[in-house]
């Protein structure tokens, strides 16, 4: 759901008007991300600001909203030549690793996918993003979907309230499985996946769940990865655990019918949330949450195939 552009430093740093109406059609909640390309992209938007005599005024403005974009501008991970400049290191990348778009000055249109900042339309084909969409249920089709938004993403939060890792409870696995197949293939650096579920009687205690989830999990976590599942009870006269969501530092994805796979004949809604929205919702399921209560020991599943309760 989410697509990457490649924006060309000094074609959105020259002019204040157009950097402020181009960085504010970005972020994870439009379905577009700003490719940090190259990794000092920030610093480069600057300096092209300050070349081309954006009054100071302007210039504290763009700092300051550079500064608060983090979710807008992300680390893809890209190679990049600082012996060639922009535009040849864009096409180069683009054609081992597509960009949804190139945007950059009119003199540096050099192929297909390339667009000027004036262009920047939801009615332009190369600019318009979904939001919303139906996921048929199966594992590679929820994969597919959550891959890049999990990929680029520091941490990750997926909740599922009847997240349960036994067969007889639903296909949980097959998704996870697809997911964590595809991290591991892709330029992306390790990190904590972390899965928060219902708590109900019928659940095994966390020293069965960590001892039969290890044969599920072993060999299946990408070098450096792990994975932490945590169950949550509701408190009394609060509030109830029932949407489910894949949330990250990015923002969020509401998922309706659930993350199980179950099969071709059926769909669920995803809606990318606005990030304000999906950060509060992490916090439902952070420490020392005012939402739900712990309910006994988390389970962390480590690349090598060992367990341990926390």
């Amino acid at each position: 759901m989410l697509s990457e552009y490649a924006v060309e430093p000094a074609a959105i740093g020259a002019d204040w008007r157009t950097f402020k109406d181009l960085i504010d059609r970005f972020g994870a909640d439009k379905g577009r991300l700003i490719s940090r390309f190259p990794t000092k992209w920030e610093r480069k938007v600057i300096q092209a600001a300050k070349e081309a005599g954006v009054p100071d005024i302007r210039m504290s403005s763009i700092t300051e909203r550079l500064r608060n974009s983090k979710h807008k501008v992300v680390d893809f991970n890209r190679a990049y030549d600082y012996e060639e400049n922009w535009i040849n290191n864009t096409l180069c990348e683009h054609a081992a690793r597509p960009f949804k778009a190139i945007i950059c000055d009119a003199g540096n249109t050099a192929c297909a996918e390339s667009m000027h900042p004036d262009d920047c339309s939801d009615g332009h084909a190369l600019f318009s993003a979904a939001t919303s969409c139906n996921v048929t249920r199966t594992e590679d089709k929820i994969a597919d979907t959550l891959n890049t938004f999990a990929a680029v993403s520091r941490e990750v939060d997926i909740i599922d309230p009847y997240f349960d890792l036994r067969p007889t409870e639903g296909n949980y696995l097959a998704p996870l499985v697809a997911l964590l197949d595809r991290l591991g293939r892709g330029p992306w650096p390790p990190k904590v996946i972390k899965i928060h579920f219902r708590e109900h009687g019928s659940r095994p205690p966390p020293e069965l769940v960590a001892r039969d989830g290890a044969a599920q999990i072993k060999g299946r976590l990408p070098l450096g990865y792990s994975l932490e599942l945590y169950a949550w009870s509701e408190k009394k006269g609060g509030e109830d655990f029932h949407d489910r969501f894949v949330l990250t530092d990015l923002g969020g994805i509401m998922i309706g019918a659930g993350l199980s796979a179950d099969g071709p004949a059926e769909s669920a809604a995803f809606t990318l949330l606005d990030f304000e929205h999906a950060q509060n919702l992490r916090n439902r399921f952070a420490d020392g949450s005012t939402a739900y209560a712990r309910a006994g020991y988390a389970v962390r599943f480590h690349d090598d195939g060992s367990t341990e309760l926390f």
